[in-house]
């Protein structure tokens, strides 16, 4: 059964995401259509199959199959605009979206089936329900084969994602421990003014990965790190104060630097940073 049928019939047609409400049978509960392409309805069906019980992932409500459309509930409020907008957000109350956000990939869910998001970010977990959202492209992968494709906003993605070489679920890890330092701090550590960038971040991506030997991406990087430091340009991450980025206390520290080696597989998978004693809030 097709929810708010005469709504979702006439908004159909839209060849855009469109919000929808009627106030006969959605009980004035406003939803979402969504066209997609043949692959991405299968590949989000497929996803709700395996975790339609799932309270932590935005998972669409019902579907028009002949128009490859996908309805979902609307949700207004999206983590980025809750940390942007209420600065005095307690730490107490960022400990616990964070890790509502971690249950939601880590092994217990995600993981644990083998499925990686791949576009980890702060506006795509919403508020209303706590549930990780646009699953368009997160992917199931096969055994221990790893992604080679850069997928993903640019601003939050792991090295490896950068590359598009070796991305898997320590990629994951490295995101969310991006997200949260934003969400601990307040403050976007890697937010670029695009109108004072002469070059689109995604272009000098696409060129590091053109010219680059693969095999030799990693020791390039931490070179790359070594020679910055020695540059005195940027302190290490384990020198970072409270004084300048709020919240960041020594504990919340070390729980992110576990998450952001440059070597993937030396980076604490999400299952163990999740029961750190970190999140304990009371």
């Amino acid at each position: 059964m097709i929810p708010c049928p005469i709504c979702v019939l006439k908004a159909a047609r839209m060849l855009s995401t469109r919000v929808g409400q009627s106030g006969r049978d959605c009980n004035n509960r406003p939803f979402v259509l969504k066209p997609v392409s043949q692959s991405i309805f299968e590949h989000l069906q497929e996803f709700r199959n395996e975790f339609e019980n799932h309270t932590h992932l935005r998972i669409h409500i019902d579907q028009i199959e002949k128009e490859n459309i996908v309805v979902y509930e609307y949700f207004k409020t999206d983590l980025l605009s809750l940390v942007e907008n209420y600065p005095a957000l307690p730490i107490t109350m960022r400990k616990t979206i964070l890790k509502e956000v971690g249950l939601a990939l880590a092994e217990i869910s995600m993981h644990a089936k083998n499925w990686i998001h791949l576009d980890v970010k702060p506006n795509n977990f919403h508020l209303e329900k706590l549930a990780l959202g646009d699953l368009d492209c997160a992917l199931k992968l096969k055994g221990e084969r790893l992604l080679n494709d850069r997928t993903g906003n640019v601003m939050w993605r792991s090295p490896e994602g950068q590359r598009g070489k070796g991305v898997g679920k320590p990629s994951e890890v490295f995101s969310f421990a991006l997200l949260c330092l934003y969400v601990i701090t307040g403050v976007q550590i890697f937010d670029l003014n695009f109108e004072e960038v002469e070059t689109e971040p995604e272009v000098v991506v696409y060129a590091l990965k053109k010219h680059v030997n693969v095999e030799k991406a990693g020791g390039l990087v931490t070179s790359l790190w070594q020679a910055i430091r020695e540059n005195e340009a940027y302190d290490d991450l384990a020198e970072w104060s409270e004084d300048v980025f709020p919240n960041l206390n020594d504990e919340a520290n070390r729980l992110i630097l576990r998450m952001t080696d440059l070597n993937p597989a030396r980076r604490a998978p999400l299952s163990d940073t999740i029961t750190e004693r970190y999140w304990n809030v009371g």
